[in-house]
């Protein structure tokens, strides 16, 4: 909401919860612009690991593959001024590295039922 002023420049009134996720998405930005600036040698998918030691937990295709998505959604994000987005991309992939750390199995590793199999009701046992 922008509020106009006689006797100087015009204010501009938001929510905190809109002001702190904007915040929130440009240190994102920020931390994504350092890493692709950074000439070390590295993928971007191993620089980001600075910004976001969670990144060490994902597979080396998984790093890049997020390195990918997040500016993919961040370039995105900046074209429609809407910066949600790239906070539920960087909280989904860090809940996969928190996941991978709690030693959960990639569904890449599972081995799948061909046919679904019937199993007995584990309450019958109590």
């Amino acid at each position: 909401m922008n509020i106009t002023r006689r006797d100087g420049e015009n204010f501009v009134l938001a929510r905190s919860e809109d002001v702190d996720r904007e915040r929130r998405a440009f240190a994102v930005a920020a931390n994504l612009i350092a890493a692709s600036l950074n000439q070390s040698g590295r993928s971007l998918g191993e620089r980001l690991r600075q910004p976001f030691p969670w990144v060490q937990f994902l597979e080396p295709d998984d790093r890049e593959r997020f390195a990918a998505e997040i500016i993919e959604v961040a370039r995105a994000c900046a074209a429609v001024g809407q910066f949600g987005p790239v906070l539920v991309t960087l909280a989904a992939w860090h809940s996969t590295a928190e996941a991978i750390a709690a030693g959960y199995t990639r569904d890449e590793d599972l081995d799948w039922l061909e046919e679904p199999a019937v199993v007995a009701d584990p309450r019958q046992d109590v």
